[in-house]
Order: structure tokens, then C-alpha cells, then sequence
């Protein structure tokens, strides 16, 4: 892709000066991207890397199953009480 020249762009903008064209973002975000970005935006304070990426989203999901595993327990637990008291 070419770059435009500043003279090209002071051509343009003299035609149409109120078009002003949007850098195009040619990145293809996955699943996991998005997620990650959206952990930085909520933890501002952080300072987290894109090398880090893949550490922080597998520590989230080991907690993730850990606490799916945790609750269905929990729920086998409360079911035979259950059935004990009938």
C-alpha cells in the first residue's frame, strides 16, 4: 500500500477540507485478544504486557475450572443432604 505525500494530502484536503480519511486498523483481534484488552482497560493501574498475555488468560481459566469443579461439588454435597432429610 502506498503512502500518501504530504502534498496529496494538502490536495485533498483543499478539495474537501472537512474529509479528513481514518487510519485503517488492519488488525484481526481474536477472542483472546479482546479479552485481554478488556482486562487492561478495567485495570488500568496495572502494568500488563501483551508477553503476558498468555500467563494472566491460563491463571484465569485454572481459576475458572477450579471454582466450576468447586461448585459442582458443592452442589452434589447439598443434593445427597438433601435426599438424606427426605
Amino acid at each position: 500500500m502506498e503512502k500518501e505525500t504530504t502534498d496529496d494530502l494538502t490536495f485533498k484536503l483543499l478539495a474537501n477540507p472537512t474529509k479528513l480519511k481514518k487510519k485503517s486498523n488492519n488488525e484481526i483481534l481474536n477472542e483472546e485478544d479482546e479479552l485481554f484488552l478488556k482486562i487492561k482497560k478495567k485495570y488500568k493501574g496495572m502494568l500488563l504486557f501483551n508477553s503476558d498475555k498468555n500467563e494472566i488468560l491460563n491463571k484465569i481459566e485454572t481459576i475458572l475450572i477450579e471454582k466450576t469443579i468447586e461448585n459442582i461439588v458443592s452442589n452434589l454435597v447439598k443434593e445427597v443432604e438433601y435426599e438424606l432429610l427426605l
